[in-house]
């Protein structure tokens, strides 16, 4: 089921997904060279289109395992949602770009979909119980 969906532009060309209380210390500071995504215990950041050449789409779907028409994800991340709030937009949290989906608190899935490996602009991220 489609829970949430927002197309805008992300000036960072970073989709972060992650707990409403998360204070983003799990993440490295520095990122490795080449990277497409990094994990934490409780957020997950994504590299996407920057701004500069398009806008990027993106779809947060429940308990859709499968999605994709057989294709396999381009990640699959163990995500914590202590607070039962998921926050989903880009590195800043611009209103106009974050998006919250309520959930139970635990923990989950986060199954992530891109039209092309890099710099996506349809991300489907599939949001399942872990």
């Amino acid at each position: 089921m489609l829970i949430r969906q927002g197309t805008a532009p992300y000036g960072w060309g970073l989709l972060v997904v992650s707990d409403a209380g998360c204070t983003f210390e799990s993440l490295p500071e520095q990122l490795p060279a080449g990277w497409q995504f990094v994990a934490g215990g409780d957020v997950v950041v994504f590299s996407v289109e920057h701004m500069q050449f398009a806008d990027v789409t993106v779809r947060v779907w429940r308990d859709r395992p499968g999605h994709g028409d057989g294709r396999t994800p381009f990640a699959s991340v163990a995500l914590t949602v202590a607070s039962g709030r998921l926050v989903v937009g880009d590195v800043e949290r611009s209103p106009e770009v974050t998006m919250h989906v309520e959930l139970e608190p635990g923990t989950y899935i986060i199954d992530a979909y891109f039209d092309v490996p890099l710099g996506p602009e349809q991300v489907d991220l599939v949001v399942r119980p872990a």
